[in-house]
């Protein structure tokens, strides 16, 4: 009993000290691939946006290692026994980088704010018998009203999106200049400055001190300072790592995988991730509502040379939408997916008519050739080379593909106005319905379904995944629209990719990151330090 004191004294002793010392440590500097489009979290849909804004922002939940929804700027909450209202109780003393205490007028503004302007609020939102009404009982009381049960609110509440930032603030602005002129909320770090095309600051924001239970260090961060300098270029990124001048990033370049394992300044980590890449097909281009082009470009597609070609062996296979990292998953697409077979894909075309070769080697029919635009990242190296090996698989088998990459903004623009063929994208999200119902239901045609199709089907099931109060039904809903989206040959799923850390040896804090399955950005913010 009594080494039990003096060793919980010595830990206090200690404690304290490592705080001194955490507290006096200067700027952590990462490095960045791409350039987030703006700082808002109710418009944004990027993911390097949304490790930034995660920094700054919060929501009023977080989501814990085992994928549970927990407390984050509320103290408790509570559901009504027939799942239509929702009570959030707030913390007290929760405070915005104005020095301003977060209320339930900030939630109600910001929550309003979410509903008319998110490309995200479509499962809460009012449009879909979601949040009727917002009450506002007391500054730390907030009572959603929901029009039909959704049970999975607390997961999308729990979305970074769905960020609380000042009313008062807020009003000042307009919606295009939230995240441009400025950036206020409740997170371990204030903005400071983006310098675009070079870097984004962010100071240590003191009074921080709200962190979940499942994160060691409630707050405030260690680092003073955090740097997310833009380096876009592999090589420059790898040189600036090799150098020593970037503390740790996400975005390692893997042709430069060996060097960085080899060189003793540095930690390498490896990790599951959620990301995952895929061809998709524009159904608005007559030619795809023939399926049989759609197999035959589906079973043209030879993922393991992708995954050698594009990302140097760092990534595997993927068979369906939903990635082996992302809740929902479903191993069944394994034993579904369309198979790499070239003679299978020329019979398809064959049958579709498309018979004549011309002298290039490109297929014709009725005197028009089988050519194809196809669309991705100029500026993200994994991706151009994955469209350079799709490219190359389709002349095989006489589809003729013009490649028309462009910067990931660019791409977006073009893939939401659907001017493109054939298109390689990439999404990340860690929960597989919303996930799903975003790249596919066709609420999200013009947005975020990029082919562009609707499949009544895929929409009803989608819903029933969604709002079925029944677990099991819900579940099964679910592995069925995996399989329909597989089936169709629309989307072809390509690869699922590593995650790839790059430290200096003095980055402390690794440990507890790779500790949650999905590295979430404030745990980032929370546990990183220099030793």
């Amino acid at each position: 009993m009594q080494k039990g004191i003096v060793l919980l004294v010595l830990m206090g002793i200690l404690g304290v000290a490592l705080g001194v010392t955490a507290q006096t440590q200067k700027a952590m500097v990462t490095a960045f691939q791409e350039e987030p489009d703006f700082l808002d979290p109710h418009r944004t849909t990027r993911f390097h946006s949304l490790v930034v804004l995660s920094y700054v922002v919060e929501p009023l939940l977080d989501m814990d290692p085992n994928f549970q929804p927990v407390p984050l700027l509320v103290r408790s909450f509570e559901w009504s026994e027939d799942k239509l209202t929702l009570v959030f109780h707030l913390k007290q003393g929760i405070l915005f980088h104005t020095g301003q205490e977060m209320t339930s007028r900030d939630v109600k503004a910001s929550y309003e704010r979410y509903f008319r302007l998110s490309p995200l609020e479509n499962y809460l939102g009012p449009k879909y018998s979601g949040v009727t009404e917002i009450q506002t009982p007391d500054p730390y009381t907030v009572i959603f009203k929901f029009a039909t049960p959704k049970p999975l609110a607390l997961y999308h509440i729990a979305d970074a999106h769905a960020s609380i930032m000042p009313a008062d603030w807020l009003a000042t602005m307009s919606d295009e200049e939230v995240g441009v002129k400025g950036l206020v909320g409740t997170g371990p770090y204030r903005f400071d400055r983006w310098i675009r095309g070079d870097r984004i600051v962010m100071k240590r924001f003191d009074a921080y001190n709200h962190a979940p239970d499942y994160i060691s260090n409630r707050g405030p961060a260690h680092a003073e300072e955090l740097v997310m300098r833009i380096i876009p270029e592999a090589a420059t990124r790898l040189a600036e790592i090799l150098a020593g001048n970037i503390d740790y990033t996400f975005d390692v370049p893997l042709m430069g995988y060996q060097q960085l394992v080899a060189n003793p300044n540095l930690q390498v980590y490896m990790a599951p991730t959620y990301s995952v890449q895929y061809l998709v097909c524009n159904m608005k281009r007559e030619l795809f509502n023939d399926r049989r082009i759609r197999l035959a470009v589906a079973h043209a597609i030879n993922k393991e040379e992708i995954v050698k070609g594009a990302w140097f062996g760092i990534a595997f296979p993927l068979y369906g939408l939903v990635g082996p990292g992302t809740t929902g998953y479903w191993k069944g697409v394994e034993e579904i997916a369309y198979a790499y077979d070239p003679e299978k894909s020329v019979a398809y075309l064959e049958q579709a008519g498309w018979t004549a070769v011309d002298r290039d080697g490109v297929r014709m029919k009725d005197g028009k050739r089988l050519e194809l635009t196809l669309i991705s990242f100029s500026n993200v190296d994994q991706w151009r080379r994955a469209a350079e090996v799709v490219q190359a698989q389709l002349a095989k088998v006489g589809i003729k593909v013009n490649l028309a990459l462009a910067e990931v903004g660019a791409t977006y623009d073009r893939a939401r106005a659907a001017d493109y063929d054939l298109g390689i994208f990439r999404n990340t999200w860690w929960m597989g319905e919303p996930y799903l119902t975003f790249l596919t239901h066709s609420v999200n045609i013009g947005s975020s379904n990029f082919g562009q199709w609707k499949n009544d089907a895929i929409d009803a099931l989608l819903d029933l995944s969604s709002n079925a109060l029944d677990d099991a039904l819900r579940r099964d809903a679910f592995i069925q629209a995996q399989a329909i989206v597989v089936e169709s040959a629309v989307w072809v799923p390509l690869a699922v990719n590593v995650n790839v850390v790059a430290a200096r040896r003095d980055v402390g804090g690794l440990d507890e990151l790779f500790s949650h399955p999905w590295q979430p950005p404030l745990m980032r913010a929370l546990v990183l330090y220099k030793r």
